[in-house]
């Protein structure tokens, strides 16, 4: 934890390994995220294609972390946040695990957020 706060150029791939840890074993690591939330907030616009691949794979493992710790409109946010991170790198496999991902968080996610993810796939034709 010191080691991130100390290296913020490492943050993005500290955390993605705490949260594969965390869906792996089952360990809360909220107090963690929430130190480092102003850090993870955007969805990659402005990184190099290797901080966008960290993002991805954070971002989908913060959606399997927010579903089982029963938040399932966070988790929704964040399979958003790599379904367009996924699409923009072309990782095509990837794509397709977030879509299913979604499909399983479907019927608790709102209507705002089907909204913008019909959206989503409008600009992605």
């Amino acid at each position: 934890m010191n080691f991130l706060l100390e290296h913020p150029e490492e943050w993005l791939t500290g955390l993605k390994v705490i949260t594969e840890a965390a869906v792996r074993y089952r360990w809360k690591v909220d107090r963690v995220l929430h130190m480092f939330e102003d850090q993870i907030q955007g969805d990659g616009r402005e990184m190099d294609s290797s901080n966008k691949d960290d993002m991805y794979h954070y971002s989908y493992q913060r959606a399997l972390y927010e579903q089982w710790m029963g938040r399932p409109q966070e988790a929704v946010e964040f399979i958003l946040q790599a379904i367009r991170l996924a699409y923009k790198l072309e990782m095509d496999r990837y794509f397709i695990r977030c879509m299913a991902l979604l499909e399983s968080l479907r019927e608790e996610a709102t209507g705002e957020q089907i909204g913008r993810y019909r959206m989503m796939l409008e600009e992605m034709k």
